[in-house]
């Protein structure tokens, strides 16, 4: 490797990030539930269920309705219906109205009915948005993991570039072997194809990102490691994966109830007024009006109430074991990321002395290195020795806020 290809390649490495712009966790998030298809869909469900209440209102009131009929059936000796039966044709205008009574108790279950499916809608999108910002989180924070290692890993290339040419020149000079700087330009290479492969991870990462947020966009940002905090404390009362629970139960009381309603006692009343005759030359002889009342009484189905409570009773008992089941899983998940949470501040404590020492002992090694008092191969390994530490110790930053993010899911209200 010459010194017109070091610094050429130097150069392309340096401009990696210079085109790019900052953006933070808070702007994808707010992206992410603006564009989100499934919150808009949630939204109109929701304003739904406020028409479907006015329309049972307007169920309520009379119902009026025009109604007109012109019937001709004409008789000629052996041809034609019986007059008897026809009367000769039906003429027939009136308007008739109707309404329903002694329905109170059926209209309160349908209200409850759509109050249960506003809940239900409400809930779901509380759940979703929940769900949308954990995934945009968790995708950030690896975006976050590639950047941080691409960024450690570019300035490691640059120095091994700096090193490279006073190594070539100390060769050069009879100050140090041949091997020892062909030794400098493998591990070089090595850098940039490392470089190389988490460029492309980090430009992957970023198009999922978008693509979550339903953003076009293929440009590259410098990314701010968030420092997220648990939002607050285990009530598992207010989380709206557990209140889903409770909200099906209601849907189940009220299906119920609604069983019983359909084999109670209906009324309505009717009355229509108007022309109604069978010859339309004197139809304007023939007004009048009419009105009555329908009465329904359930007397025997096959006993389908007894089997429809039946399956009723069923889905109860399986939604109260689901929701036991989440009850004793929500605090274990908790407890168990907590005590994950608190092992990996541990760990960054160690590994952050450990990186201090490590990046001191790299230090002493390069001015030995340059004294020749070293072989290249003891500085290459420290070298190496360093990056793991560096790269274990950014992943365990990441993944500290991950567990957090998983926290926050669960800590939902």
């Amino acid at each position: 490797m010459n010194k017109r290809s070091i610094t050429f390649l130097s150069f392309c490495t340096i401009s990696l990030f210079t085109l790019s712009q900052p953006r933070s966790l808070d702007f994808y998030l707010q992206e992410g539930i603006k564009n989100s298809p499934l919150l808009k869909d949630y939204y109109n469900q929701v304003n739904s269920t406020l028409l479907d209440s006015l329309i049972i209102r307007s169920s309520k009131m009379p119902q009026v309705e025009a109604k007109s009929q012109l019937l001709y059936s004409p008789v000629f000796r052996n041809f034609g219906y019986d007059e008897v039966v026809t009367d000769g044709g039906n003429y027939q205008v009136v308007v008739g109205v109707s309404q329903n009574i002694l329905n109170k108790r059926e209209m309160s279950n349908k209200f409850q009915a759509i109050d249960i499916q506003r809940q239900i809608v409400t809930n779901s999108s509380r759940i979703s948005g929940a769900e949308l910002k954990r995934l945009i989180t968790e995708q950030y924070l690896m975006s976050c993991a590639d950047y941080n290692n691409l960024s450690f890993n570019k300035s490691s290339l640059e120095l091994s570039y700096k090193e490279n040419m006073i190594t070539h020149q100390f060769m050069i000079n009879g100050l140090c072997k041949q091997t020892d700087y062909l030794s400098l330009q493998v591990e070089t290479q090595s850098l940039e194809i490392i470089v190389n492969q988490l460029k492309n991870q980090f430009e992957k990462d970023m198009r999922l990102l978008n693509q979550l947020c339903g953003l076009n966009d293929t440009e590259l940002y410098d990314l701010n490691l968030p420092a997220l905090e648990i939002i607050s404390t285990e009530e598992i009362s207010k989380s709206p994966l557990f209140i889903q629970y409770k909200i099906d139960s209601l849907r189940i009381v009220n299906e119920m109830a609604g069983v019983d309603l359909r084999y109670r006692l209906k009324i309505d009343w009717f009355a229509d007024a108007g022309f109604l005759t069978a010859t339309p030359f004197n139809f304007y002889r023939h007004f009048g009006f009419s009105a009555g009342v329908n009465l329904s009484i359930p007397v025997y189905d096959g006993h389908q109430k007894e089997k429809e409570k039946q399956k009723l009773n069923l889905a109860e008992n399986t939604r109260g074991s689901y929701q036991d089941n989440f009850t004793k899983q929500y605090y274990q998940q908790i407890q168990q990321l907590k005590n994950e949470l608190k092992s990996l501040k541990t760990l960054v404590f160690q590994l952050e002395n450990q990186s201090v020492t490590s990046g001191q002992l790299v230090n002493a090694l390069r001015q030995q290195l340059e004294s020749g008092i070293i072989q290249m191969t003891e500085y290459i390994n420290a070298m190496r020795n360093y990056r793991n530490i560096n790269k274990n110790l950014s992943d365990t930053r990441i993944r500290i806020q991950q567990v957090i993010n998983e926290i926050n899911y669960l800590l939902t209200q």
